[in-house]
């Protein structure tokens, strides 16, 4: 008698801070809880989980409820299979196996087994029947809209998952890590909690981040913070330590910009942008939209959402927010955003960059090949862990200022996977190429769909793809291989271009502010030429989307045609009125050498195009030029290209009148243009 005294006054001694706990918690299930789901007349709380006596034999610890026998769906990601993840097929159903503790909470939560379902009521077995319940479903399960989680955990995040942060792949360059702290970092004060089970490993559970006994929202152990949300960051981040988050964008956002959807503050008791950080995008539990990585909508709705209603009441990406993207990507010019199908969001996965031109993902993921895979996502050009407030222009301006231009990633791209090729002979396309963990250069950001590793092979650059808008769509690494005879310094300088010859570079006087400072010894960015046509009027800056043609932006933003589509650019406009909105005058003075040159020509008007490629990223003839026998795009019409040889030598701008050496090309028909044919031309490839 002594003992079974003692014994049950440890047990009551024990019990006491848990008991307080519990009662003024959801899980007080009794009919003295507060809640909308309790007993209609059982007074004991903990009955509903545990019993001191004859326990059921899996659970723990004196666990009192029925387990589920239920094959759940298990969560699995794109990013976990390529990284060689091991994730679980099912949770245990026997104690000292993953799992069965979340097992345990699901008892409740998946909705298969009635809250009142317990296996003995003190000193009686229930065999079969249950507790009587109010709020609940007619079986007696949770309805909808409380926590009912259910048998599909796709949209949760994964429970009896092994806990290894040394797992690593390597890349072409570089190493990926999952991102994890290791385990001996681990706040001890967060009092997040590993599973150790016979095997040795740690496991992540639902108790791992939750404590049922605890009172506060949510059941977190982490309940020292501000606030729910606050309380919520420092779960995740207690576990997930992503690359250059601290001090990013999204963790420490300018101007702190807070949603105006009341709900949100209702529900996080806050609602700032830099105090939500991860929960901006994610939601442990119930991710209605099922999408991969638990955002909270599709990707690019994600970024214009954030954790708001709606995009009104957002302070994101969307419409009206601090930096609006989606009102530009709804204009016709356009990467196709947010759309969904064969180019939507939906189609991202992370990773993909690994599996280009012609290699496929061995566990049968997606790669950012555009016959299986074309889309154009938010998170294919931006890292949201990395990305950083500024670009490499200031604001107000077109370009860097002179002399500081290079191609090196501006913070808003820090930490974009890319490619970076092996450049082959002049004018052929590179299909060898290093993938990027983390870019350095922006043109590798770009380059991974706008050449091979996107667009697959081609037999002359021109890839078959036409845009949105109906544009031809080229190999652009192609366009601007180093060993091509020209092209613009995107890859290098023109100094290094290889496939060049003296003189690589133009004279001072042949360019505009900023580019006339030491020309041929600066690089230059895709995002000089592409970006927002209103960059200067408050858009966000890059080639999101524009109302013009092929998202050219500067002050001058035509070509090959002028403002009405339609008339060509000639050299009757060079120097006069008529050449207003010649994009090429963002960046060149026109009038040297063509002033000079029209001047002495016996035929004026000749077309910009009759001896310049359209497309002018690069070419395999010096200074852009193209021959006649070049296919489309390259050729305007397919007919407009009138040069059979062509070669370069030194521009003398007090000598523009001396054409004996300087050019030597020959016209279509076979008349020479500038004096005789010297020969020595730069070779054809399209013999």
């Amino acid at each position: 008698m002594k003992l079974l005294i003692t014994l049950t006054s440890m047990i009551f001694i024990f019990s006491l801070p848990l008991n307080a706990a519990v009662a003024n918690t959801k899980h007080n299930l009794s009919i003295t809880s507060t809640g909308t789901i309790k007993a209609t007349a059982e007074t004991e709380e903990c009955v509903f989980c545990h019993i001191p006596h004859v326990t059921r034999p899996a659970g723990s610890p004196l666990w009192n409820r029925s387990m589920p026998v239920t094959d759940y769906i298990m969560y699995n990601s794109d990013y976990l299979k390529r990284m060689a993840y091991p994730t679980p097929t099912a949770l245990g159903t026997q104690n000292d196996q993953p799992g069965t503790i979340s097992r345990q909470c699901l008892s409740c939560h998946d909705g298969t087994i009635a809250v009142g379902a317990v296996y003995k009521l003190r000193q009686t077995y229930l065999n079969g029947s249950a507790i009587s319940m109010s709020g609940v479903d007619i079986d007696g399960t949770l309805p909808l809209g409380t926590t009912l989680i259910g048998t599909d955990l796709t949209n949760h995040h994964p429970v009896g998952i092994e806990y290894d942060p040394n797992i690593t792949l390597n890349f072409g360059s570089g190493i990926r890590t999952m991102e994890l702290v290791a385990i001996s970092a681990i706040d001890p004060a967060s009092k997040i909690k590993l599973h150790t089970y016979s095997d040795g490993k740690s496991y992540v559970e639902c108790t791992s981040c939750h404590n049922p006994h605890t009172e506060n929202a949510k059941f977190l152990h982490v309940g020292t913070e501000a606030s729910l949300g606050a309380n919520i960051v420092k779960t995740c981040t207690t576990c997930h330590d992503k690359t250059g988050w601290t001090g990013s964008a999204h963790q420490l956002p300018p101007n702190s910009p807070s949603y105006t959807d009341p709900a949100v503050l209702t529900k996080y008791g806050t609602n700032k942008v830099g105090d939500l950080g991860c929960i901006n995008c994610h939601i442990p539990h119930n991710n209605e939209q099922n999408t991969n990585y638990l955002t909270r909508q599709v990707q690019a709705q994600t970024c214009y959402q954030g954790a708001a209603s709606s995009v009104s009441g957002a302070a994101c990406h969307g419409v009206g927010g601090v930096k609006d993207i989606e009102s530009v990507t709804n204009r016709n010019y356009k990467h196709p955003i947010g759309m969904s199908g064969t180019e939507g969001s939906g189609q991202h996965t992370n990773l993909d960059v690994l599996y280009g031109g012609d290699l496929t993902d061995p566990n049968g993921g997606l790669g950012l090949s555009w016959a299986t895979n074309k889309h154009a996502v938010c998170m294919d050009c931006h890292n949201p862990h990395q990305a950083k407030p500024g670009t490499h222009v200031a604001d107000g301006s077109w370009y860097a200022a002179p002399g500081t231009s290079t191609n090196a990633v501006s913070n808003v791209l820090t930490g974009v996977t890319g490619v970076e090729p092996t450049w082959p002979a002049s004018w052929t396309q590179p299909t060898v190429f290093t993938t990027l963990e983390s870019s350095t250069k922006e043109y590798q950001i770009c380059l991974k769909c706008h050449s091979y590793w996107g667009v697959g092979a081609s037999a002359d650059s021109a890839t078959g793809y036409v845009s949105l808008s109906g544009t031809i769509l080229t190999d652009v690494a192609w366009e601007m291989n180093i060993n091509n005879k020209s092209g613009h310094p995107v890859i290098i300088k023109q100094s290094l271009r290889t496939g060049s010859y003296a003189p690589q570079s133009l004279d001072p006087s042949q360019l505009l502010s900023p580019w006339t400072e030491n020309p041929g010894e600066s690089t230059m960015y895709c995002s000089d030429c592409h970006g927002s046509d209103a960059e200067m009027g408050g858009d966000a800056k890059g080639p999101h989307g524009s109302d013009l043609k092929y998202l050219l932006k500067g002050d001058n933003n035509f070509w090959p045609t002028k403002a009405d589509g339609t008339t060509l650019f000639s050299m009757d406009d060079i120097g006069n009125a008529g050449d207003t909105g010649l994009f090429c005058k963002n960046c060149h003075d026109p009038a040297y050498p063509h002033t000079q040159w029209r001047n002495n020509m016996s035929n004026r008007g000749f077309k910009c195009v009759e001896c310049h490629v359209v497309v002018p990223h690069g070419s395999p003839i010096s200074r852009l030029i193209g021959y006649t026998n070049f296919p489309e795009p390259y050729n305007y019409g397919g007919n407009s290209l009138k040069m059979t040889g062509w070669k370069k030598s030194a521009y003398d701008i007090n000598n523009l009148g001396n054409r004996t050496s300087a050019y030597a090309p020959a016209c279509g028909g076979g008349g020479m243009c500038h004096n005789s044919n010297v020969g020595g031309y730069d070779a054809n490839p399209y013999p």
